[in-house]
């Protein structure tokens, strides 16, 4: 334990000292957050609001039972106020994710420096093991990721307070909180695996763009999941970072969606909740929250004992 604790220790410190790569990186995280909120919250909100006329209009033609429809009394008058509570919650909750892959796989960068330093030869000669070495590199940037995500979150609360919205409750701030920390540690994992393929800096770089553009399209952020082929949508089912967006997103946005659609069919939340990407399906299985917590758990430990490997086969290859 005191081996890893001094691994992860190194790597914080090492990484906060590089006061341009922490500056950089907090002022992508507001950028996102600024972009997110100002432009596609607008677009967004006249979507929503757009169904929800079309609603009314189907409503006024056919006679439903009460049993069929959502708790509440339908008031077109709070569609504004409502609709953009929902799409706010809905972009924070994705930004939140974003923001953590990116600190992530900042801080990931550490090992392929020390890669390319020679350093982490140093620590293949060490009386280590080599999950411990994966285990430090990938703890740092666990903690890296769970601060930007839990400050992506409180900025956007603040936002969101200073624009008329409400903020959450302390139930919903725990588990939120849970799910960041379970997301951050699966996604890591799976980061590592894929970074500890690149043997140089450039490579590294490469690959962290890589991943920078694709996150925004493999949690829905930029693309609803729901418009995109079957065949896509089940490939994300399968990513680990894809069920943590969903399962974050459902989280943050649940009570804003029953308020929103109040007094209409119960098929309305289902299929917002599909195009958007909260349900995310593999064939007509809709993954559950158990389901989601399994998969981040189980992915998360099958990619850091695939990195140990990977890391084990480096030593042979390199002395």
């Amino acid at each position: 334990m005191r081996a890893l604790s001094n691994i992860v220790k190194r790597n914080l410190s090492v990484y906060i000292k590089d006061k341009e790569n922490v500056f950089y990186t907090c002022l992508s995280m507001l950028i996102i957050i600024l972009l997110m909120l100002v432009f596609l919250g607008d677009m967004n909100i006249d979507i929503v609001k757009d169904a929800l006329r079309h609603m009314d209009k189907l409503m006024q033609e056919t006679v439903l039972p009460s049993e069929s429809l959502l708790p509440g009394t339908r008031n077109p008058a709070l569609d504004d106020t409502n609709a953009k509570t929902l799409v706010l919650s809905l972009i924070i909750a994705g930004i939140t994710i974003v923001n953590g892959i990116s600190a992530s796989i900042g801080m990931l960068s550490m090992m392929s420096w020390d890669e390319e330093t020679g350093k982490l030869a140093g620590y293949y000669v060490a009386p280590i093991s080599r999950f411990i070495l994966v285990s430090g590199y990938v703890i740092s940037a666990i903690f890296l990721s769970i601060i930007f995500s839990v400050g992506t979150v409180i900025i956007s609360e603040v936002i969101l307070v200073l624009t008329g919205g409400t903020i959450m409750s302390p139930t919903l701030a725990i588990k939120v909180l849970g799910i960041i920390v379970l997301n951050s540690f699966s996604t890591t994992a799976f980061l590592f695996f894929i970074t500890s393929l690149a043997r140089t800096r450039s490579a590294y770089n490469g690959i962290t763009t890589l991943v920078n553009t694709l996150s925004g399209f493999i949690t829905g952020m930029y693309v609803p999941i729901g418009i995109m082929p079957g065949i896509v949508r089940n490939a994300l089912a399968f990513i680990p970072m894809a069920q943590g967006s969903a399962w974050i997103r459902k989280e943050f946005t649940w009570d804003a969606l029953n308020t929103t659609f109040a007094g209409l069919p119960k098929e309305a939340i289902t299929e917002y909740c599909e195009i958007t990407g909260m349900n995310l399906k593999l064939g007509d299985t809709v993954f559950t929250p158990w389901m989601q917590c399994i998969l981040l758990l189980v992915s998360g430990v099958l990619f850091m004992l695939l990195s140990s490997l990977m890391m084990s086969k480096k030593k042979v290859r390199d002395r």
